[in-house]
């Protein structure tokens, strides 16, 4: 107990650590005008040391760069681009210089508050908040930190339309919207097949047939399946291998716009919806053409055993 500036002042030293090379003294100090108080404060903060408290100034931006260090070796890469951003494009600007162990439930409600302000949809603001909540629960495991302030905080609800069968003469339109952009041989594929948009920009070439119709879906290293395609779809593959400027067998089927590498579902993801509504359309995400082969084949007659076939999920209870 140390008496300062007219104030005590309780500390507690939890020792020290290299710190960029350096060593550095870890102290908590609480500074109040009566002495009983500052012995209140020097008990409270060796509890909170004990139940785990982070025991030094880590700010939220430096603890979640700490753990996506750690976490993204577990996560498929696009997982990892996807929490990056949240935290790059989110998190970060408005709580990172926050020290973590002082993060309160009311700074994620205004970071919620703060990204529905800024345009992003209820969907888009609950992922946000999940990669922080998953973040903290890690220093809650490993009792750095006391309690997940993001655990019991709610986010806003999500909206979901219902989803309406497509009809050939809409999916001719959405075909048409498309002709000419990077994403013209994507959609026919799509169309052609009912792939998941993921599984589409995961070709290579040499998981292509053209000659018997058909592409190979490879889940793991030994699970794969072959997905017959339609012969619009086969048509756009053949003209789009023609104008390609790289093939080869590990050559990816879809590349970049700007021919940077592998095309990635974000992109398509975003561009796809705008060009629908540029050219009078509804808004629609890629997967809803996932949604639109389905309808179409059932009205088109097929067993729901064949739809399910095609789409490739687990059942026909879940087709």
């Amino acid at each position: 107990m140390f008496r300062s500036g007219g104030l005590w002042e309780a500390r507690l030293s939890l020792g020290s650590a290299i710190v960029d090379g350096r060593r550095r003294r870890n102290i908590l100090r609480s500074r109040h005008v009566r002495e009983a108080d500052a012995w209140l404060a020097l008990d409270r903060m060796r509890r909170d040391h004990m139940a785990g408290v982070v025991p030094d100034r880590q700010t939220l931006d430096a603890y979640l760069r700490a753990w996506l260090r750690h976490h993204e070796r577990t996560v498929r890469p696009s997982t990892a681009t996807s929490y990056r951003g949240h935290i790059e494009n989110h998190i970060g600007p408005l709580l990172g210089g926050i020290i973590v162990s002082r993060l309160r439930a009311a700074d994620v409600r205004r970071l919620i508050a703060d990204r529905t302000t800024a345009g992003c949809s209820p969907a888009t603001v609950g992922l946000i908040v999940t990669t922080l909540r998953m973040a903290l629960q890690v220093g809650v495991n490993d009792r750095v930190l006391a309690h997940n302030v993001a655990a019991g905080v709610r986010v806003p609800r999500v909206e979901r339309e219902p989803i309406a069968a497509m009809t050939r003469d809409q999916a001719d339109a959405i075909a048409a919207a498309v002709k000419g952009t990077f994403m013209e041989p994507l959609v026919a594929l799509i169309l052609g097949s009912g792939m998941r948009l993921g599984e589409a920009c995961g070709l290579d070439w040499g998981d292509v047939d053209l000659d018997a119709g058909y592409v190979i879906v490879r889940r793991t290293k030994t699970r794969v399946r072959a997905v017959p395609i339609s012969d619009d779809a086969v048509e756009a593959l053949t003209q789009h291998k023609a104008a390609a400027k790289v093939y080869g067998r590990d050559v990816p089927v879809f590349l970049a716009p700007r021919g940077t590498g592998r095309l990635t579902t974000m992109t398509v993801s975003h561009a796809f919806p705008r060009v629908l509504v540029a050219h009078g359309l509804p808004r629609m995400t890629p997967h809803g053409l996932r949604h639109g082969v389905a309808s179409m084949l059932v009205m088109d007659g097929a067993h729901m055993r064949v739809v399910a076939g095609q789409l490739g999920p687990a059942s026909t209870a879940m087709t």
